[in-house]
C-alpha cells in the first residue's frame, strides 16, 4: 500500500474521470517538483488539454487529504516508488517518497527516462525533511536500492502491489 497510485485511489480525491487518474497523477507531481500550475498544465497540456484551475483543484484536493509541503521532523520509514505513465505513446516515470508514519508525500520527481539520478535526487530531497537517518523501503527495483546502498541508507525490499 505505499505506491503512489493506490495511495490517490484510497483517498477518493477524484470523483470524476474526464481526464485520466494517470494524467492527474503525473500534474500533481510536475506541481510538486516544478511549484508552477501554469508549467504543470502547459506539460500535461502537450498530451490533454488541461487548464491552470484544473491542476489547482487536483492540489486543493490532494492538500485537503495529505499533507504536501511536509516540515522537518524524524521520519522513521520512507517508502519509495516509481511509477510508469503512458500517454500518447509517450513514457514518463513518476518517483514519490511517502513518510510512512505520518502518511504525507516527502519528495516527487518526474523523468522521461527510468535513472538512479533521478533516484538519488529524490531521496536526497526526502532526506532533507528527515532528522536522522530513516529507513527506507523499496518495492525491489534495483537502482533504487543501489542509490540507498551508495548513500549508505538502510533498504528493505517489500512488494507494494496486490
Amino acid at each position: 500500500m505505499y505506491n503512489i497510485r493506490s495511495l490517490i485511489e484510497n483517498l477518493g480525491i477524484f470523483k470524476r474521470n474526464k481526464i485520466p487518474l494517470e494524467l492527474k497523477i503525473l500534474g500533481l507531481a510536475f506541481y510538486i517538483q516544478f511549484s508552477s500550475l501554469r508549467r504543470a498544465a502547459k506539460a500535461l497540456s502537450e498530451v490533454h488539454e488541461v487548464s491552470k484551475t484544473a491542476v489547482w483543484k487536483w492540489i486543493k484536493r490532494l492538500r485537503e487529504k495529505l499533507n504536501i509541503k511536509p516540515y522537518k521532523t524524524y521520519g522513521r520509514l520512507i517508502a519509495l516508488d516509481e511509477m510508469c505513465i503512458k500517454i500518447a505513446g509517450f513514457e514518463y516515470w513518476v518517483y514519490t517518497a511517502l513518510d510512512v508514519d505520518r502518511n504525507e508525500i516527502i519528495s516527487m520527481k518526474v523523468s522521461p527516462f527510468r535513472s538512479p539520478l533521478t533516484a538519488k535526487l529524490l531521496i536526497e530531497d526526502a532526506l532533507r525533511y528527515c532528522d536522522g537517518r530513516p529507513s527506507f523501503v523499496v518495492n525491489g527495483v534495483p537502482w533504487l536500492e543501489g542509490v540507498l546502498k551508495e548513500l549508505g541508507l538502510k533498504c528493505e525490499v517489500k512488494s507494494f502491489r496486490r
